[in-house]
């Protein structure tokens, strides 16, 4: 693998933590904890420092390693089968991401349009990005950066004279509980796929900083604070539970001085990326966890990676059959299974380099 710079790390790290707020995230924490959903994401990037110190500890530790080849080192074959749960659980987070993406234009933009031409879209950029090699991939990831914080300034311009403060009122209404459950899902859904990037060696990045990265981890996490922030506090609780997207919805409250509205179609590409950039770091951790499991060739790789996301583009238009499945699979399946293949396993793989220590 050839390196890529600290940046363009970060700048993967930057767009995995916000990747699926909008379309998933922010939804569920609104109708968990409510007007306080701003504090289950202050105690959630708080707890998230666990895990990401977590990973950072192991790509430290193990500076020419991936969490594969680290997991077939130290455990054996119980480690190639920890990387066969890893890969598949990849598998199903690109294809619940592809979802999502596909969903949400379909809903959003395109109604009209048959979601299979939808699907046919989207997936022809996948594949010719996944069989490029990763600095590429990084490198595109950079450029999408730079047009993100564009985006961004101008968001923050439109809407922060519309911010009614009253409207956070009153705090600390709900039960701690909901409080906490709403942080569980933050961390699950925006905090635990920098796992992902366990994938790239410390060894294949120029001028690694972990101090660099835990800057971009704060200010990603603080970011997605100001969009619930400002989804509630101009929207108010309850009309932002009635929307689906509530914080895409906010968009179209943004004008360009004055005289340009309606731009949320342009403004919500800064989502749009960050969802390619996960459904892509997902797959290049199944292309580069296959490569060293099975240890195939490039092209051989590059073949399975195509039909991978063949199957993929396949799966999403049956995976949810009936309307409003999709929430309780969220919340009660994928999330579980984040924690599990991204928490649980790098967990093992940390006690077990302590003990042969």
């Amino acid at each position: 693998m050839k390196k890529i710079t600290s940046l363009e790390y970060n700048t993967l790290l930057w767009f995995l933590t916000r990747a699926t707020f909008i379309e998933i995230t922010a939804e569920i924490l609104l109708n968990t904890a409510h007007q306080d959903s701003w504090i289950s994401i202050f105690i959630a990037i708080i707890i998230g420092i666990i895990p990401f110190c977590l990973y950072s500890y192991l790509k430290n530790k193990y500076p020419s390693q991936n969490i594969i080849k680290l997991n077939k080192e130290k455990l054996g074959k119980l480690g190639t089968f920890l990387n066969l749960i890893l890969i598949a659980s990849s598998l199903i987070f690109a294809l619940s991401s592809f979802w999502i993406v596909v969903n949400f234009i379909d809903s959003q933009y395109l109604y009209q349009t048959p979601t299979q031409v939808i699907i046919i879209i989207l997936i022809l950029p996948v594949i010719y990005t996944i069989i490029k090699k990763f600095h590429v991939f990084s490198k595109i990831s950079l450029i999408m950066f730079y047009i993100s914080l564009f985006f961004i300034i101008i968001i923050l311009s439109g809407l922060i004279g519309s911010i009614d403060i009253n409207n956070l009122k009153p705090i600390l209404n709900n039960h701690p509980n909901n409080i906490l459950y709403g942080s569980f899902y933050f961390i699950g859904f925006n905090i635990l796929p920098l796992f992902l990037l366990s994938i790239v060696p410390k060894s294949n990045i120029q001028n690694y900083s972990p101090k660099k990265s835990f800057i971009f981890y704060l200010i990603s996490g603080l970011s997605l604070l100001n969009v619930i922030f400002l989804t509630i506090s101009i929207f108010g609780i309850h009309l932002s539970e009635l929307y689906n997207y509530p914080s895409f919805h906010l968009l179209k409250r943004v004008s360009v001085l004055e005289i340009i509205d309606r731009v949320e179609s342009i403004l919500s590409l800064e989502w749009f990326l960050a969802l390619f950039i996960q459904i892509m770091m997902a797959l290049f951790f199944i292309k580069k966890a296959l490569e060293e499991t099975f240890q195939t060739k490039e092209k051989t790789n590059n073949i399975i990676m195509i039909i991978v996301c063949l199957t993929i583009a396949f799966l999403t238009q049956i995976i949810f059959t009936t309307k409003g499945t999709e929430i309780a699979y969220f919340k009660n399946i994928l999330i579980y299974m984040l924690f599990i293949a991204y928490f649980i396993i790098p967990l093992i793989t940390f006690i077990k380099s302590l003990k042969k220590t």
